[in-house]
């Protein structure tokens, strides 16, 4: 991990992207930020960001590079629960809540670029009251997409998990056409099961001719619900 240091232009665009700004005015969008104070950390392939358990204090906006929210179990195995793409904050829920820890551990799938706020700036920024509902806003929008794998898992066929999971994303997407952002074995540990088993059933599910895929790319040759 490198030492952090000041936000620039680009990086500027991401926190408007990511929505914490959205309840303030355009014209007030870089004192706003100012007031955040906002640090920028790189981190390297699999490093992680905050472990499960952890305090934290300041929520974490991802500027490039992707990230894994992952759950650890006693016996070994790891749940994916989610996969963070650029302008998505991750880590939010845990400095707004009693006890302040991680319930996740966040680790950079790919070389990344983090940029941290800390809560205490925001809750003494001039802008904390726009701030904090665009906040809020962010953590509904975040509880809505584990609603999203509750519903796969909800499935008791390996079939109708993958078919539910790429039908919400088809309907996120807006076309059959998509990307999960997942390779195979992200993939299997998203839906909690073997990645054979799942490889498996995704060419069963071509030769059916539900799906086509390549890779993280996939098409659904049905028309979404």
């Amino acid at each position: 991990m490198k030492p952090s240091k000041p936000a620039d232009t680009e990086q500027m665009t991401t926190i408007e992207a990511c929505g914490i700004l959205r309840e303030v005015p355009q014209k007030l969008h870089l004192m706003a930020v100012n007031g955040m104070k906002i640090k920028v950390k790189e981190y390297a392939e699999e490093e992680i960001i905050f472990s499960e358990e952890e305090l934290i204090h300041r929520i974490a906006i991802l500027h490039s590079g992707t990230v894994r929210g992952e759950k650890f179990h006693l016996e070994g195995s790891v749940d994916l629960m989610y996969m963070y793409q650029r302008g998505e904050i991750f880590g939010a829920e845990a400095t707004v809540s009693r006890r302040r820890t991680s319930p996740l551990t966040y680790v950079a799938n790919e070389a990344a670029v983090v940029l941290f706020a800390d809560f205490s700036d925001i809750l003494r920024s001039d802008y904390s009251k726009e701030l904090m509902l665009a906040l809020l806003h962010i953590l509904a929008d975040d509880n809505i997409k584990k609603l999203y794998k509750l519903e796969a898992l909800s499935k008791r066929g390996l079939r109708d998990r993958i078919m539910t999971y790429l039908r919400i994303m088809g309907r996120k997407s807006g076309s059959d056409t998509f990307s999960i952002h997942m390779d195979r074995e992200q993939f299997a540990q998203y839906l909690c099961v073997n990645r054979s088993a799942l490889s498996y059933e995704l060419n069963q599910m071509k030769r059916d001719g539900l799906i086509e895929f390549k890779k993280d790319e996939f098409k659904l040759l049905e028309k979404i619900l």
